[in-house]
């Protein structure tokens, strides 16, 4: 009788083995976006008096900031977010790049590395402009959307 369970427990095992989850390979296919910003460089330098005059705007105003001497980014303020005492945070829907967002941050406490972050993205879109701080200089950069999310 112990033969027989033996047996038993030997064919279930191998029973058990051959039919487990086979790996499924997955196929995934990247889509691509058209870009939104190709009359943008790849980067390019942005004063930062420019940016800091967004934040004196209220929800529903419309504000344009000067980007370059070829190119600015005009919109309607959406949000307006006091975060903590020392961080505030606007989104600006813009009026002329297909609905892209600007989510830009102004951080004034005394150890930020960087007090000035910014963002311009479309969800559906391939490309996004992000804020960089090199030294005393902020540079936007465009980068490809797939890393970065919509809020």
């Amino acid at each position: 009788m112990k033969l027989f369970y033996s047996g038993l427990v030997v064919f279930l095992l191998s029973l058990s083995s051959a039919t487990a989850q086979q790996a499924i390979q997955v196929q995934q296919h990247r889509t691509v976006h058209p870009a939104v910003f190709q009359q943008f460089p790849n980067s390019f330098e942005v004063d930062q008096w420019q940016l800091l005059k967004a934040f004196s705007a209220s929800i529903g105003d419309t504000v344009r900031i000067q980007l370059s001497k070829k190119h600015a980014f005009s919109g309607v303020v959406t949000d307006k977010v006091q975060q903590s005492p020392a961080l505030l945070t606007i989104n600006i829907r813009g009026l002329h790049f297909e609905g892209a967002m600007l989510h830009i941050s102004h951080n004034t406490a005394p150890d930020v590395e960087q007090a000035i972050r910014a963002r311009i993205l479309h969800p559906k879109k391939g490309d996004v402009m992000v804020l960089e701080q090199e030294e005393s200089k902020y540079i936007f950069r465009k980068e490809e959307q797939q890393f970065f999310l919509a809020e």
